[in-house]
């Protein structure tokens, strides 16, 4: 169990490519995998308790996307349910309101920001500091000069993700200052340290 955001961005540092997973097919394959944080986009109530269980007992440290999951509200009782039931890490939202239940339940909580554009920024700035998330998710993350804009603005530790698809890519985010990416490419997952 992460005891706090230092112990969690001191995994990050260590482990700075997270798997980002679409489908079932994609949790068979990161549990043979030596991926240690994993990003779960996608999901139903049905199947998702099963689905995390084995990453859960795989040892991995995991997010739960939990404005992508269907059949599941992210609302008070949705966030408690996912903190009681289904014990990811932490979730993955673009709602603060959910940050701030994640951390009333205990989650660590992880906002993700598009940077569309100017405004977009702003929007984004102006809704962490209102939150307070854990760490902040930069989409796309594939351009440096994107990464570099975010992280003049965003005081919290940074994730890249999106558009992430070759390691230079990875080495060209990771340099623009974030600690590290998420990505569903799974030729990335075995990246060397």
């Amino acid at each position: 169990m992460i005891k706090n955001v230092y112990e969690l961005v001191d995994i990050l540092i260590k482990n700075p490519v997270i798997a980002a997973l679409r489908n079932g097919d994609m949790v068979a394959r990161v549990l043979e995998s030596d991926v240690k944080v994993v990003f779960m986009l996608f999901g139903s109530i049905g199947e998702l308790e099963r689905q995390c269980e084995k990453l859960y007992n795989a040892g991995k440290v995991f997010f739960l996307h939990v404005d992508l999951i269907d059949g599941l509200r992210p609302d008070p009782v949705g966030v408690r349910y996912i903190a009681s039931t289904i014990k990811p890490t932490g979730i993955i939202t673009t709602k603060g309101a959910c940050v701030r239940m994640a951390h009333d339940t205990g989650l660590f909580a992880i906002q993700r920001v598009f940077m569309l554009d100017s405004s977009a920024l702003r929007s984004g700035v102006q809704n962490v500091v209102s939150c307070r998330p854990d760490l902040v998710e930069i989409l796309p993350g594939a351009s440096a000069k994107v990464l570099s804009i975010a992280k003049q603005q965003f005081t919290l530790p940074m994730i890249a993700g999106g558009l992430i698809n070759t390691k230079e890519d990875v080495y060209s985010a990771l340099g623009a200052g974030v600690i590290a990416i998420s990505t569903s490419c799974e030729a990335l997952w075995c990246m060397d340290k």
